[in-house]
């Protein structure tokens, strides 16, 4: 009996642990949906995102409004000693000339651009593989902390994963069907790209590689990529006009704002950058992506249970993986061989690749798994651009209003030891300006690549002065940088703004350490307006942020 009633009661057991498993089961039902839901809200914030920074603008923003505002002629003179090509800035200057120059809107475009990349990410993600792998590729396009962070910044990297998702997009067109107009777009496209960042030429050449390289083994599709070998060569014919400012930049000025980029560094930075940072949080989220971006690309098929892996060569992705490698191969080459600096941002011209590949990936996980992880990367993005965004890139701001309340206090006032100046803000409301007749404030920036940020927001008619010296500090000079800050003397600058300002005007020092090649030249241009009798008094503290500033007032030297 005892063992008869034991089957009977594993059998009541089983039925009962049956019936449970599909009322849990009718559950689970809900949970695709739920997780679509979570998704497409998280790519909802990510839009708004795109169009919500408030810091104010930092240095190489504040020399994008600067450019673009010249008149195109002027434009060209300027980029000979900044180091870029044009088309963004002038798209930029006729952007500010339909809207303004304000933050908002000069910021505004690059959330459009980042915006319509994603929907080209998403578009050519389903010419080259599928729904799914497209679907899951806009989401992590609309959620990616670096394009969120790109929307928000005067700069062109917005531009640049628009127009390589767009070449990659009129690629697969090219070769599924000669239309006239398609290479004729693509050529455009290149071009575009070309003129845009220098980044774009590894890109480009990638592609032209790999398209060579399938023109010579494929013969049978010799006559379906003659298009595309076309269009690409139009491109490059389309950059000559530019080569000789190119190879004029090339000579003069470079990346001397940093040093030279080791391999292991661009592989680093690259997954930061596609993280949205550098703090632990963005190289997670990078890992993840970069993972999933890897599956991706050895991805052969997958199913309820499991997936099945080969190499790239065996499947649609290998094209797609092998542009982004190769792109970043050649350009990390190239920073290496020059003695060139790499920056995350550079990676821009590989994004579109990595965030389809991400989405093909997690697309062809079993059941799904890989909508529940889309899910949590996305939501996981869209923290990481939140904690971004909500940061100042820049001091610049809080510097000019200190200046914009102090300058020209004749009475030789302290102002306290106070990142919120708030001592300078008593001390304006009671000041008598009439000194001004004997004197007159002087602002120096050293080095002269915090002047932008602050010229920007500055509203007193000052003189600024900048270490090295340059003709406009609304501009930095990269023409021949390094040699400038060598032959430049910064007791001779500092003498130059006791001389100007005169015994009664004050001297206000805007100031920052650890950049790349000054040394020791801004303490020594501090320690001359000391010896001149002129107390120090900090006014703004340096604070953690991307540039940070320390701002010093020496007082007038009688009172």
């Amino acid at each position: 009996m005892t063992l008869a009633a034991e089957p009977a009661d594993a059998a009541g057991g089983h039925a009962e642990h049956t019936a449970e498993g599909l009322r849990f089961g009718r559950h689970w039902r809900y949970w695709p949906t739920l997780l679509w839901v979570a998704a497409v809200l998280s790519a909802a914030a990510g839009t708004l995102l795109r169009f919500a920074a408030v810091s104010p603008l930092w240095l190489d923003e504040a020399l994008s409004v600067n450019i673009a505002s010249l008149p195109p002629p002027d434009v060209i003179d300027a980029l000979r000693h900044d180091g870029h090509p044009m088309l963004y800035y002038l798209a930029l200057g006729l952007w500010m000339d339909v809207l303004s120059d304000s933050d908002f809107a000069a910021r505004a475009l690059s959330g459009l651009f980042s915006l319509a990349a994603a929907a080209v990410i998403w578009a050519a993600a389903r010419r080259r593989f599928d729904a799914d792998a497209a679907r899951f590729a806009g989401v992590l396009a609309l959620t990616s902390p670096f394009l969120i962070r790109y929307g928000n910044e005067a700069r062109m990297y917005a531009l640049v994963v628009l127009l390589a998702a767009t070449g990659w997009l009129l690629t697969e067109l090219v070769i599924e069907q000669r239309a006239w107009w398609r290479p004729a777009a693509l050529a455009v496209t290149v071009a575009a790209g070309l003129h845009t960042h220098y980044w774009m030429i590894w890109l480009a050449g990638a592609a032209s590689i790999l398209a060579i390289a399938a023109w010579l083994h494929q013969r049978e599709q010799r006559r379906d990529l003659a298009p595309l070998l076309v269009a690409y060569g139009c491109g490059w014919l389309a950059f000559t006009p530019w080569l000789g400012v190119l190879a004029e930049q090339a000579a003069h000025t470079g990346t001397p704002w940093a040093k030279w980029a080791r391999p292991a560094e661009v592989v680093v930075e690259s997954v930061e950058g596609i993280g949205g940072g550098t703090r632990f949080e963005p190289l997670l989220l990078g890992m993840i992506i970069a993972a999933a971006a890897a599956l991706g690309a050895t991805l052969l098929g997958g199913g309820e249970r499991s997936v099945e892996l080969a190499w790239p060569g065996r499947n649609p992705a290998w094209p797609v993986a092998a542009v982004a490698v190769l792109t970043l191969a050649l350009g990390g080459s190239a920073a290496l061989a020059s003695g060139s600096a790499f920056e995350a941002r550079y990676v821009a011209v590989a994004v579109p690749f990595v965030l389809a590949l991400a989405g093909r990936g997690l697309a062809g996980l079993p059941a799904w798994s890989g909508l529940a992880v889309v899910a949590i990367v996305a939501a996981f993005g869209i923290a990481v651009a939140v904690d971004e965004i909500r940061r100042d890139r820049s001091q610049g701001e809080e510097v000019a209003e200190a200046i914009n309340l102090g300058a020209n206090l004749d009475d030789g006032a302290d102002v306290a030891d106070d990142a919120n100046h708030s001592d300078a803000v008593g001390a304006a409301d009671t000041a008598n300006t009439s000194g001004a007749a004997d004197g007159v404030d002087i602002v120096i920036a050293c080095p002269d690549q915090l002047a932008p940020a602050v010229l920007r927001y500055l509203e007193v008619p000052l003189q600024v002065l900048t270490f090295p010296p340059t003709d406009d500090p609304g501009f930095v000079d990269w023409y021949d940088y390094r040699s400038r800050i060598d032959a430049a003397s910064a007791v001779a600058v500092a003498r130059s703004a006791l001389a100007k300002a005169g015994p009664q005007g004050a001297i206000w020092l805007v100031s920052a350490s650890g950049y790349h090649g000054f040394g020791e030249r801004c303490d020594e241009l501090a320690a001359t307006l000391s010896a001149d009798g002129r107390g120090p008094h900090r006014v703004v503290s340096q604070r953690p942020v991307y540039e940070p500033m320390l701002l010093r007032r020496f007082s007038p030297a009688t009172r």
